[in-house]
């Protein structure tokens, strides 16, 4: 019997964010990202994580399935928020950030 917290994405994405020792540079940067809008009390947003990054001349799209695999596994939770000139996408944790941490995520 396991206590994994089983997840299950899109069927063309790669991502299974298991094992946090073996993590990859894009889920150990944004984690990254997102605990220092935390502590400096600032949201955290897709634009300016791949702005902060040097990525932001990409294009929008740029990354796609990465953030929609880390929100499908519920390490973040996003918001579609209005910023007064655009809508924005919005980053907090969410519900399975320590089981990810914890080393007890499963792709199904």
């Amino acid at each position: 019997m396991t206590n994994k917290v089983k997840w299950k994405g899109n069927f063309q994405c790669t991502y299974k964010f298991e094992n946090p020792n073996k993590e990859g540079w894009w889920i150990k940067n944004f984690m990254k990202y997102i605990r220092s809008c935390e502590a400096y009390g600032k949201i955290a947003t897709k634009r300016s994580f791949m702005k902060l990054i040097g990525k932001s001349h990409l294009g929008s799209g740029y990354m796609n399935t990465f953030f929609a695999a880390v929100r499908d596994a519920r390490i973040v939770e996003s918001k579609h928020e209005w910023n007064g000139s655009f809508t924005e996408c919005t980053y907090t944790r969410g519900p399975n950030w320590n089981h990810y941490l914890n080393g007890n995520l499963e792709r199904v």
